[in-house]
């Protein structure tokens, strides 16, 4: 068996490298073949990937997007017609060990086509205690087996099959909003692929210090809410009406949350940024607006 691990970056080869180096580290069950892909979404250079023991491919894609870059991964990947199964990870992770182990051990318990797993956080060192304590950068977290409408490209492993079967993919036209994998795995899902949950095949996601700031997390989650609609396939009244009510419901648990927490301000606060966030993001994506958080930015070379 083989799998090919994708890996879109930017401009972040610390990340990179450290990814890499937590993947040469895992444990790879017998009979199977790993290699890595990781597609630079930039200008082509004469950079070069970091230098690590895996088995790697390495490309520039130019067209700017996170869904360009990760349908040029996937391009590299089906283009070795041994290529079993494709997992995806993002260049700000690393990975326990028995990441892959975990996603192989499910998927062939289940048979489920696509395997997702958590991406817990990892905060630097001087983070602020509300950072943990609020949980707003915990993922939520299911019993391994579960079945889920969708998947993310944080942490996920795919049937190639079912990629070559099915011309699936990512959405080029949510190139800078995005919201494009969640997208990309609720169409596999509605294809009648099924799409479980491995609560043990863990990734960490490393969040920088600037990151870990009240107002980066209502961004962060009024634009989760601003593609909710797009990514989850929405259309007509009742889905629209059936959007209001979670809005509802988010700023209403925002209100409580303020309030009940209030003995502890900066971890009440944290969660009511989350909360409204998400409310004013799904009302403002109903009606239509984007928020395009990876639009390129004016960045040194």
């Amino acid at each position: 068996m083989r799998v090919t691990i994708c890996i879109i970056t930017r401009r972040r080869p610390e990340g990179l490298a450290r990814l890499l180096r937590s993947l040469e580290l895992i444990s790879v069950p017998d009979g199977v073949e790993v290699e890595v892909v990781v597609v630079e979404n930039d200008d082509p250079t004469e950079k070069q990937p970091p230098a690590t023991s895996l088995r790697l491919r390495h490309a520039f894609e130019p067209d700017p997007g996170i869904p360009a870059a990760r349908n040029r991964t996937l391009e590299m990947a089906l283009v070795n017609p041994r290529t079993d199964a494709i997992a995806f990870l993002d260049d700000d992770e690393t990975v326990d060990p028995a990441w892959l182990a975990a996603l192989l051990r499910t998927r062939r318990r289940t048979g489920a086509a696509v395997v997702t797993g958590p991406a817990n956080p990892r905060f630097p060192v001087d983070a602020p205690p509300w950072a943990a304590a609020s949980g707003v950068f915990q993922p939520p977290d299911y019993p391994t087996g579960t079945l889920r409408p969708w998947a993310f490209t944080h942490n996920a492993l795919i049937d190639a099959h079912v990629i070559r079967t099915g011309g699936f993919r990512f959405d080029e036209t949510m190139r800078h909003d995005g919201g494009s994998d969640k997208d990309f795995f609720r169409r596999v899902g509605e294809a009648g692929h099924r799409i479980v949950w491995a609560d043990d095949a863990i990734a960490w996601e490393w969040y920088p210090i600037e990151r870990i700031r009240l107002g980066w997390v209502f961004r962060r989650s009024y634009r989760l809410g601003t593609n909710t609609p797009r990514a989850e396939g929405g259309a007509g009244f009742r889905k629209a009406a059936a959007l209001l009510l979670r809005a509802a419901r988010f700023a209403a648990r925002g209100l409580f949350r303020l309030v009940a927490a209030a003995p502890r301000p900066r971890v009440a606060l944290a969660r009511a940024a989350w909360d409204f966030g998400r409310a004013a993001g799904l009302m403002a994506g109903l009606a239509g607006r984007r928020y395009e958080e990876y639009a390129p930015r004016h960045e040194p070379s």
